[in-house]
């Protein structure tokens, strides 16, 4: 089955490829595109206070580049083992929150959840507009970015990975009004952030 898939789309394959050879030669880069991760070296600053749903590399790297970073994980082994890296790092400037889901993994996300996960209801602890930068790339994607808009200062930014994963734009539920200020692909995912008005 798997081969049939990239037979036929050899693109994805040499792109695959590509992004493998990338993620090596980078190991401490997070896994986002390349023009994602540029814009972000360009505009963050130590000042900012960020939000992340999904940890990996990105927490460690983002940590650096902002004043204070909440980071929320659902899976438990990943969650320890970026513990370790953080600690190792001696990093002092992340909350990182294990937090499980309440729904089956495999289950396809919903737009909106009553009551709202406890993974999401974190950004209840956040005063509308007191967030610099969300990001979104762990689960109960959708719900994750309508619930955050509030939280959004103006002219903060709203990174989401994996954006492929949904049909169109319009369904994530970002406020149309926002902006985009970046919208990188590297052949595989792409990559958008928006900056709140």
């Amino acid at each position: 089955m798997a081969f049939l898939f990239w037979a036929k789309q050899p693109w994805r394959l040499i792109a695959r490829v590509r992004y493998w050879v990338w993620e090596k030669r980078n190991p401490t880069l997070p896994w986002l595109c390349f023009g994602t991760i540029a814009y972000c070296e360009a505009h963050l600053s130590k000042t900012m206070t960020a939000l992340e749903f999904g940890s990996g590399r990105s927490t460690l790297w983002f940590s650096r580049r902002v004043r204070h970073l909440t980071s929320i994980e659902f899976d438990r082994r990943w969650f320890e083992k970026i513990r370790e890296q953080l600690a190792e790092a001696h990093v002092r400037n992340v909350e990182y929150l294990d937090i499980p889901l309440e729904h089956p993994r495999t289950e396809p996300e919903r737009a909106s959840y009553d009551p709202l996960p406890r993974y999401v209801s974190v950004l209840d602890r956040f005063a509308d507009r007191s967030l610099d930068l969300v990001i979104v790339d762990g689960h109960y994607r959708s719900a994750c970015i309508r619930a955050a808009a509030p939280k959004l200062a103006p002219g903060g930014y709203l990174l989401v990975d994996d954006v492929n994963r949904w049909l169109s734009l319009a369904e994530m539920g970002v406020p149309s009004e926002w902006s985009i200020v970046d919208d990188s692909c590297n052949g595989i995912k792409r990559c958008i952030i928006w900056q709140a008005s």
